[in-house]
């Protein structure tokens, strides 16, 4: 793994680069569906109870219709990004890749240089993909989202090359394998594993890079190190950031552009770089986006509270808020939960519980 550096041991080196490249970050335009939910707050004391109890009421919740959108908005991401990789006293390049949606990228190129990416959902067999498709043209972006689009409605197997063969063929273009052993909710990691070299073994000569994953833990980073080992490709970094958190890996080069750094990772040079913040307790990470997501933003009008920003799809199939559809009036279950988590992520207990998990932390390389 020479080409993968951990900051906490490889700082000084980070000066002999020009540039620094932030991949995969997620922004306001992001759906993350909730479908999930039911399993996490099934292992809470308590909560448990009164997610049962709706899941049996005679009106259950389909947490498949919910999703929540990550809160900041597309130029606030983009300076959080900017902000770490200027610390390092790198020039910052920002790909920011919400899922299926280019809105980001498309506004904010009205004011600053930054590639049009997206975070594509490829159903394929009985699993799920996530492709970074990264810097589309401008004049075509919104027809290759309707490409892509209409493909993760109906999907093909046989026409799945073809697309990423037509993409790759602009050579501005990246493409990389986002966290090839993530699994989608209710995918099995049989089924995901069957399925993961029977893609490449058709798509590979499309697929530039593969992702360590700055949300992911290190033991399946390094079976993606085998993978791209194993399939010839390339490692990249990819934060995966959805709260307010910097990436927590990123690429380190001497290009001066997105394109510049595209053609460097498509001739199989890239430097990985995975910043201080991935050596902290996953748990203690995960609590602190949660808060990320649930804690108010009085700067954002229309998306102060986090009932502002998680939305149901009815049986009429209008999609709503919960503010709207609770009327500002929270159910009694809602506010101890929240209370929990910002108790939980106040400046002392995170000490605290750094502390406590750091003898149970996974050893890093």
């Amino acid at each position: 793994m020479k080409n993968v550096q951990f900051f906490w041991r490889d700082a000084a080196r980070v000066s002999s680069w020009r540039s620094g490249v932030c991949l995969h970050g997620h922004t306001m335009h992001s759906e993350e569906c909730l479908n999930f939910l039911p399993r996490y707050l099934h292992y809470v004391p308590g909560v448990s109870q009164i997610v049962r109890r709706y899941e049996r009421g005679p009106r259950p919740v389909d947490f498949a219709r919910a999703w929540w959108t990550p809160p900041l908005t597309p130029s606030r991401a983009l300076r959080l990004e900017q902000e770490q990789i200027e610390k390092l006293g790198l020039r910052p390049m920002v790909s920011l890749t919400d899922h299926d949606n280019i809105e980001a990228g498309v506004g904010l190129r009205m004011s600053y240089d930054v590639p049009i990416s997206v975070e594509w959902t490829v159903p394929y067999q009985r699993t799920i993909f996530h492709f970074g498709i990264h810097n589309l043209p401008a004049v075509s972006a919104r027809r290759w989202l309707a490409a892509l689009a209409a493909y993760t409605a109906a999907p093909d197997d046989l026409q799945l090359p073809e697309i990423l063969r037509e993409i790759a063929h602009r050579k501005e273009s990246l493409i990389v394998l986002n966290h090839p052993y993530w699994l989608e909710e209710g995918v099995k990691d049989a089924d995901h594993r069957r399925a993961l070299p029977v893609m490449l073994q058709h798509c590979n000569k499309w697929i530039h890079a593969f992702e360590l994953n700055g949300t992911r833990q290190w033991r399946e980073n390094a079976e993606v190190v085998g993978l791209a080992a194993a399939w010839s490709r390339p490692l990249i970094s990819g934060g995966d950031r959805h709260g307010g958190e910097p990436s927590a890996c990123i690429n380190l080069t001497n290009a001066d552009s997105f394109a510049e750094f595209a053609g460097e990772i498509r001739d199989g040079r890239s430097s990985v770089l995975f910043m201080p913040q991935y050596r902290e307790p996953m748990a203690l990470r995960v609590l602190e986006t949660i808060w990320d997501i649930v804690r108010p933003y009085p700067e954002y009008p229309g998306r102060e509270c986090w009932t502002d920003r998680v939305f149901y799809r009815g049986e009429d199939g209008m999609a709503r808020s919960l503010s709207a559809l609770w009327g500002g009036r929270l159910p009694w279950m809602v506010p101890p939960v929240t209370g929990a988590v910002q108790f939980f992520a106040t400046a002392q207990m995170r000490m605290a519980l750094r502390m406590v998990l750091s003898k149970r932390a996974e050893v890093l390389p």
